[in-house]
């Protein structure tokens, strides 16, 4: 009896830590252009974008990239919401494009060029230029 007591508390104790609001997104406080900090609320979690990677040609692999967008005026914020499975498949079609056109699964990713093509589809979806996208993880596995 005291083991199945003891192994509900463990359970417990190593399920809290998923629980917490702590992301590194939200570790480092930016500031707005006004002085003000910037809130959680201005974060958008985007769903991860998972392409195909080739190499001379051929699938071998797949990229994995995890993004933030950006957007500190409320209603454009709302509007972000609104768009967001739009932007994301802007962002699907345009990592594809690139992994295919571009990437190669033997060679490092190019980040600069990645987020600049991805901040130019969502410039172009949302129609103005007060989201910014912040790209947190580009992970790519070979077959």
């Amino acid at each position: 009896m005291t083991h199945f007591i003891l192994r509900i508390c463990l359970g417990v104790i190593l399920i809290m830590p998923a629980f917490t609001p702590y992301t590194p997104a939200y570790a480092s406080e930016e500031k707005k252009e006004d002085g003000e900090e910037a809130s959680r609320e201005d974060y958008i979690k985007v769903p991860p974008v998972i392409v195909t990677m080739y190499h001379k040609g051929r699938p071998k692999g797949n990229m994995t990239i995890t993004l933030t967008l950006k957007v500190t005026d409320s209603e454009k914020h709302a509007t972000a919401v609104k768009y967001l499975p739009r932007l994301s498949n802007a962002y699907i079609m345009e990592s594809s494009r690139l992994s295919h056109d571009y990437f190669d699964v033997k060679r490092p990713v190019n980040i600069r060029m990645l987020a600049d093509a991805l901040q130019g589809v969502t410039n172009a979806v949302l129609k103005h230029k007060e989201a910014r996208v912040l790209i947190s993880d580009v992970i790519v596995n070979n077959r």
